[in-house]
């Protein structure tokens, strides 16, 4: 009898504290996780950080950060597509500041999950807003993507430095442009492509800083960035998105900054 009881305990301890991986969401750190609650797409960060070297794509390719959907704040509706808009232009880290210069003009390429390639240069990007995946049953998506490098002459390639990228996540029915659901707010994507830890982290805050420098508005497609710098003069700006992740200066105004 006692043996009995003992075994009992045992089970009955075992099936308190034993939860299945099925019945729990497992997110990986890092990836970029979106909720989605009425209309409107929240995320996790505002600024994710990744190494161009992936293993299983070389040197100039990565398929970090992934995509993967926290349905315990918000799912989304199955059967939907979950996609991303490119916004402005490719930045390059030049040891002091983010710049529009990019030493030997390369570009960024994402190949979504329909193989269409959406690219990102200085002088804005190219392609359509590219599809993530299909939203699942349980209302999750979970997908990486690749992210591929190349310099001017279309060549696998990268100067050493860091690259920042931004997109827009929103939700579309499938075979569908229309949103049904969006972030109001760019998502921020740092490549280390050959930096030293300390280097690449220096470029990851200053991109925070534009990032808090800078507010979107999608109702009325106004970007309102608080501080930028032109000849010597600080101007808080206002700027109308024009579409094709193109924006154009509506409104300028000189301020005074102290360092």
């Amino acid at each position: 009898m006692f043996n009995k009881l003992k075994i009992l305990l045992i089970t009955l301890m075992f099936s308190l504290h034993f939860v299945p991986a099925s019945s729990a969401q497992e997110l990986h750190a890092g990836d970029i996780q979106p909720w989605r609650i009425g209309a409107e797409i929240f995320v996790n960060n505002t600024v994710f950080e990744t190494d161009f070297g992936d293993p299983s794509g070389g040197s100039f390719a990565t398929d970090e950060p992934g995509i993967d959907v926290n349905i315990e704040k918000g799912a989304f509706t199955p059967g939907n597509w979950l996609r991303f808009q490119p916004v402005g232009q490719l930045l390059y880290w030049n040891g002091t500041q983010w710049s529009t210069a990019i030493p030997n003009g390369e570009r960024i390429e994402i190949t979504d999950a329909l193989n269409n390639a959406i690219s990102f240069s200085a002088t804005g990007t190219a392609g359509t807003a590219g599809v993530i995946g299909e939203v699942g049953s349980d209302g999750s998506v979970h997908e990486h993507l690749s992210f591929k490098i190349f310099d001017v002459s279309n060549t696998p390639n990268g100067t050493p430095g860091a690259y920042r990228i931004q997109l827009r996540l929103f939700e579309s029915n499938a075979n569908s442009d229309t949103s049904v659901s969006i972030a109001t707010s760019p998502i921020t994507i740092v490549f280390n492509r050959g930096l030293e830890h300390e280097s690449f982290e220096l470029a990851v805050a200053a991109a925070n800083d534009l990032t808090e420098n800078s507010v979107f508005v999608a109702d009325t497609g106004i970007l309102t960035i608080q501080r930028v710098k032109a000849l010597e003069t600080y101007y808080q700006a206002k700027l109308q998105h024009i579409g094709d992740g193109k924006f154009q200066l509506i409104e300028a105004n000189e301020i005074t900054v102290t360092e």
